[in-house]
Parts: structure tokens; sequence; C-alpha cells
């Protein structure tokens, strides 16, 4: 039998039966999974013990909500988006849950950082409440607070929990697909208030594995002045790795740029053009003004760099063996080492002196110590706890906007100086929680800045503005009748500013997609029952079989981009080429990355001939996809050979087809 286009994504859970059916093939001698043979085989059919585990009410949902297919499919839309043909970066409109999906074909372990800021628990409302709400009676059933009758079960009733519930329910199966997208080396950003930070926690942990935590970012974003008790002016970024294991394995360093470092440089050079090489005046002039910065100033954590020769800036660093090194103690211009011994032997120790790179203090009994440079070391790996106030984002994006049309948006340095740590050239972020789209313009502004060129998808519901803030109002008065439309908005400016800034640099565009409902129409196998039976069984199979597989009205390209997504690994940078064959459209579907391989993918949804296939150079090592209503038997029996499962129809019901 050919292969078929399904209509909807694939189950992940029967993907995971196929997988265990390789692993541990006598665990299903029957065809069907025998859970015992499993456990045993794992080596867990002793005695069961308690475990710790995470749940709540809702997470039967959630599970079943990150396992069901998706019929939806994503519409390419030219027009809305910005330099189509060359563009890389994806902005897709549309429920994430599904979108995740949908992308899960093309992007499966393709993702090497995801950054998401969901919406915040307050307790209230968010986004999604009114989708995953619990109501208190529902809740205290399941949580056996209450009997069927509605009696208690406890003296305490406790209904906080219904609160968390609908926001985990929520980020369950979100985050159970995501973590299918990331690289082996891949990580996950998460950003989150004090509300949920716990139970994001506990879930990611449930999702990721415990021992793929990495740390928790630390952001404060500057105080608050309408606090009773505490100022709370921080937030999370909370970051999981895919596999932390390898992390460590492949000894993956994270890294960015000191802050406060230019205004060091400037400011010695202010001091040399004043007191040329008298270095005992700059280094005292360096001192004071390290004493008069703030203790927030970026500069602060560097003053104990306060020497200056022509070199540059340094600070006379240890000299000495970490570990008792005999072979390391000797006196070396009348200078004694310490017990451990020098840090190197005496021809290397000989090298650095005549490079300069000792300081000898005024007195032998001092130690000699190491010149350490501040030129020299510019990397660190990212604090924990960092500074950034909050409003200077807001700031810019009203800027950006001429106006307040989107609350609490994400600095974009934050996440520039994230990206730059984590990620590298051709490494492809992944947001989905575009939100105003602040992920996006950050790996723009930071691709020039260290000559990457990383990727992003940004993924954006299509959520009305909220017209009890401001913000909102401002937004629908400015003609955005949703979020996205901001979202696209705000990268169309960010680009063209950009662009101004840097006129030779590459040129930035974004394609934009639209999760829909199929185009295509699929039906299942019909099963003979007690009614159909007979001639109007025959009847009714044979109507599926002869009908159209695709919606009246449906564009053609955008059935071959649902075709491609959901039978393939297509991208959505793909490179698409129309073929017309005497009045016979084909569409090339080529990978926008290079690529050595010559295999093709090729969809026609017209009359397809073996004609069309002689005039298109049909080699057998593409893939075909035919609307079956479209091509005669006689052409499919020619090309099954050739082809085998590289010769897809596109049928409401799947045909035999004898090779």
């Amino acid at each position: 039998m050919t292969p078929s286009v399904s209509d909807e994504t694939r189950d992940s859970q029967s993907e995971l039966l196929v997988q265990l059916r390789d692993l541990v093939p006598s665990a299903f001698l029957d065809g069907e999974l025998d859970r015992d043979t499993l456990l045993e085989a794992l080596g867990l059919c002793g005695e069961s013990k308690s475990s710790f585990s995470f749940t709540w009410p809702g997470i039967d949902r959630a599970r079943q909500d990150a396992r069901i297919p998706t019929t939806a499919t994503l519409i390419p839309d030219e027009d809305a988006s910005l330099r189509w043909p060359e563009a890389r970066d994806v902005l897709i409109e549309g429920d994430n849950l599904q979108v995740l999906k949908l992308l899960k074909n093309g992007y499966s372990r393709a993702v090497k950082l995801i950054y998401i800021d969901p919406p915040y628990n307050t307790g209230d409302t968010f986004t999604y409440n009114d989708d995953f709400a619990v109501p208190e009676r529902q809740y205290l059933e399941e949580t056996g607070q209450v009997d069927e009758l509605g009696n208690a079960t406890t003296s305490r009733i406790e209904t906080g929990g219904r609160k968390h519930a609908p926001w985990l329910t929520m980020m369950f199966p979100r985050l159970a697909l995501a973590r299918h997208l990331l690289r082996r080396d891949g990580v996950i950003l998460v950003s989150i208030d004090d509300n949920e930070f716990h139970h994001l926690r506990l879930l990611l942990d449930a999702i990721f594995g415990a021992e793929n935590f990495i740390a928790s970012f630390v952001w404060n974003g500057g105080r608050k002045n309408d606090a009773r008790q505490v100022s709370v002016g921080h937030d999370y970024i909370v970051a999981y790795a895919r596999d932390h294991a390898y992390l460590r394995a492949q000894d993956a360093r994270w890294r960015e740029r000191k802050d406060g470092l230019d205004e060091i440089y400037t400011r010695v050079e202010e001091l040399r053009d004043k007191y040329k090489s008298d270095y005992v005046k700059i280094r005292k002039e360096l001192m004071k003004w390290f004493r008069s910065l703030p203790v927030e100033h970026p500069s602060k954590a560097h003053e104990h760099f306060n020497y200056v020769d022509e070199r540059g800036i340094y600070f006379p660093d240890n000299l000495r063996s970490p570990n008792p090194r005999p072979n390391l103690v000797f006196d070396f211009k009348g200078y004694k080492p310490h017990q451990n011994g020098w840090a190197y032997s005496r021809e290397r120790m000989e090298q650095l002196d005549a490079d300069g790179r000792i300081y000898y203090p005024e007195s032998t009994e001092q130690r000699l110590k190491i010149k350490s440079y501040l030129h020299e070391h510019e990397q660190w790996a990212p604090c924990s706890v960092f500074y950034r106030d909050r409003r200077a984002a807001s700031k810019a994006l009203d800027s950006l906007m001429s106006a307040n049309v989107f609350d609490y948006p994400k600095d974009i340095e934050v996440l520039a100086r994230l990206f730059h740590a984590i990620t590298d050239d051709g490494d492809l972020i992944l947001d989905f929680f575009a939100g105003s789209g602040s992920t996006g313009q950050a790996v723009w502004e930071q691709n020039p800045k260290d000559g990457k060129m990383r990727r992003w998808v940004l993924v954006q519901v299509p959520e009305k503005p909220d017209v009890s803030e401001e913000s909102g109002r401002n937004a629908l008065a400015a003609g955005y009748k949703t979020i996205f439309e901001v979202t696209a908005e705000r990268l169309r400016r960010a680009a063209a500013s950009l662009q101004q800034e840097t006129p030779d640099a590459t040129q930035l565009g974004f394609r934009i997609f639209r999760a829909r409902p199929t185009n295509l129409i699929i039906e299942k196998p019909i099963v003979a029952t007690l009614e159909l039976t007979g001639q109007s069984y025959l009847t009714q199979v044979l109507d599926h079989t002869t009908g159209a597989p695709v919606v009246d009205g449906a564009k053609p390209l955008d059935v071959a981009w649902e075709v491609a997504l959901k039978a393939t690994g297509t991208k959505l940078d793909a490179r698409v080429t129309t073929h017309d064959l005497d009045g016979t459209i084909v569409y090339e579907f080529t990978p926008a990355e290079d690529n050595a391989s010559t295999a093709r993918l090729l969809i026609s949804l017209d009359a397809f001939s073996l004609a069309t296939a002689d005039a298109l150079g049909l080699r057998d090592d593409d893939t075909l996809i035919l609307r079956g209503d479209q091509v005669e038997d006689s052409v499919t029996l020619t090309l099954a050979p050739r082809l085998r499962s590289k010769l897809i129809l596109l049928e409401r019901v799947p045909r035999e087809v004898s090779l």
C-alpha cells in the first residue's frame, strides 16, 4: 500500500509504543503491551514502594491534551510577511498547543534554545483561564475533600489549589511537546514570578527530569513603591537542559561579556592622556573613581583591576601552585616561593618575566604576582542574579510603536545577552508565548554584535487586547485587532530601525503562517454494522473513496504546505518553486539550509501523468505527493516500484497498490 497523507499530526503515545516495541520486543509478544513484562525488563517488578510525585486536578486532561493529534494546519501569508522569499525567521499566529504539534515533524530535535514568558498566574485570571477553569465542587471532589454527595471528608477544606490547577493544566502539554523539539544539547528558559515559581520547578522536574535543572536566574527589575511588607522587584528565569549530562560531557560553557568594561577603558584612557606614563598617579585616580561609583554600577564589580601599565589594566593575581609541587619550589629573582611552589616551571617564569607579565612588589618579603589583564578576561559565566530596570523595556517599546500598546515587554538587552551566552551560529530559538515579539528583536540585535546568524520561530495566539488596560485601548485605537498584529508590526518596525542603523547588513525579514482548520477531507475507514450492510455499505464506501480529498475552495499552495508539513519533515523556511508543465502545477520544496542531498519534495494536486514525471526529470530519490483522485492507476503502478515509500497519495480513503 502506498503511504497516504494523514489529516492530523502523529499520536505521541503511538510513537512511544513503537519505540518501546523496538527496544523491548519481549513486552509485545502478542502485539499488545504487557506492562508486567516491561517492568520486569526494566528491573522494576519488585514490591511497589511509595515515591514522590507531583499531581493536581486536571493532570489527566493535560496528558490527554499533549497526546491528542491536531487536524489544524498552517497556511502561509506572504502579503503580511516581510521579505518572504529570503526570510528564514518565522512568526506564527495560532494556539501554541496546536502549533507545537504541527512543528513536530519538521523541527523535532532541531531547536537549540526555547525561551518563553508564559502568562503569570495571579490567581484571578490568565490568558488561557476560560478553557481550563476548575469549578470549586469539581476540585473538592477530585482532591477527596468531599464525597459524591458533597459531604466534607476533612475538617480543613482547601480551595486555593484550584487557582494553580488551571495554570498547570495549560502549561503541561505545551512544555511536554516543546521538549520534543529541543536538540540533545538544547536548553529551555522560562520566565516566571513568585506565584508559580515553585510549581513550575516541580512541573519542569516532571517533564524534563530533576537532573536536568541548570539554574534559576533572579532578575531584579527595580523596587515597587506600593508594597506593604516587602518590595518584590524580581522575577525568575528558570533554566533546564534537554540532557544536562550531555552538556557536561561536551564541556559546554556559557559565556558573556562582563558589564561595565567600556566605562573602565574610557576612564583609563582619560587618565593616560592626563598623566601619560605616571602609573602611580593613574592608579590613585582610578581607585578614587571606582570608589565614587554607586554599588549597583556594573563597573564596580571590577574595581580590583586598578593597576595600569603600557599593556593595559590589570590586577596582581596569585602565582602559587594550587597543590604542593616540590619541583616548583625554588627562589626566583630573590623572591621566595609559597610552600606549595610556584605555579610555573623556572623556564616558564623566565618567559613571563621577559614578557613583563610578573608583578614585583617593593619588598622581597612579599610574594611575586602575575599580571591578570582585564582585556584578556572579558568573558565570564552569566551571573544568576542580575539587575536591569524593567521600565527600560517598556519605554523602548513605546518609542518604537509610538504608543503604549503592550504592557510588561521583556527586555531586549537581557534576552540578547542570554542568547549570546547559550547559542551559536546557525542555532534556532523558539518562543511560543511571543507576546510583543521581544525574542525576535533580541536575536536580530545580537546577531551583528557577535557575527552569528541565529534564527527564530515565534508563536502568538490572536487574543484581543484587554480593553480594561490603557495599553489595550491604545492598541485598538491604533488599529491592532489582536496582540498578534502588535507582534508583527513591532517586528516590522524593529527590522526597519535596525536596517537604517546598519544599511549594509543582511536584509531582515520574517514569514507569517496562520493556524487554520485543515484543507483536507480524509475519512476514517467505514465499518460495516447491522444498519450498514450490503449495497448501502458498498455505495457509501464508493462515495467516500471517489470523493475529493481536498476542501472546496482551498488554495492549492495552502494544501501543498499542509501536505508537506504533515507528511514530511519540511520546515517553514523552505523555498517553494512552482513548475507549470502543460497546465499541471507541481510545487517543489527545497530546504533553506545548504543540503548536499539531491532528493526533492514534489507535490502536485492536478492531473499527473507519466509525461509530467518525465518533464520533471523525476529521480528515484525524490519524494512525490499526488492527489489520489487526479492520478490514474496505471501511473501509480508505474511509479510505485521506483519511488516505493516516497510515493505518497492524498486520498480520502487509503487504497492498496500492488507492487
